[in-house]
């Protein structure tokens, strides 16, 4: 089983490399879908949604985005799971800047490392993470 956690996302450990192939994550995705220049792949983690990015020309990973997942589903992925080790998903903004020296402010989001935190209603909504190639 995979595990991701948010504190090794934020920290700039890598998670594990498996996991920016397109060949492994297509095995342990519960969906899938394409778009003109990528493949986007989805695995349901308890109350988290994992999106995987992958372009289409060279099948990079392109970036994994967590967020909560709004659907009510009985059957869990086995294969992956997210845990917010630091429960930075709902803190409000000022919580995670106090939490973080190292950040670049955008308007509506916080760069740290290779990741970004998204917020709506000035509280943790999403995280993107960049896999440094």
């Amino acid at each position: 089983m995979y595990r991701i956690k948010t504190s090794e996302l934020l920290s700039g450990n890598w998670i594990a490399e498996e996991l920016t192939s397109i060949e492994v994550v297509k095995n342990i995705s519960d969906d899938s879908c394409e778009t003109k220049r990528h493949y986007l792949l989805v695995a349901y983690s308890l109350e988290y949604k994992i999106e995987f990015s992958f372009d289409k020309a060279n099948k990079v990973c392109q970036y994994i985005m967590v967020d909560e997942n709004e659907m009510n589903r009985e059957k869990q992925n086995i294969n992956i799971e997210f845990i917010d080790d630091i429960s930075i998903f709902r803190q409000h903004i000022n919580k995670v800047r106090e939490k973080f020296q190292d950040y670049i402010l955008f308007e509506n989001c916080l760069r740290i490392g290779d990741a970004e935190l998204y917020f709506e209603d000035e509280k943790v909504d999403s995280l993107y993470y960049f896999p440094t190639v």
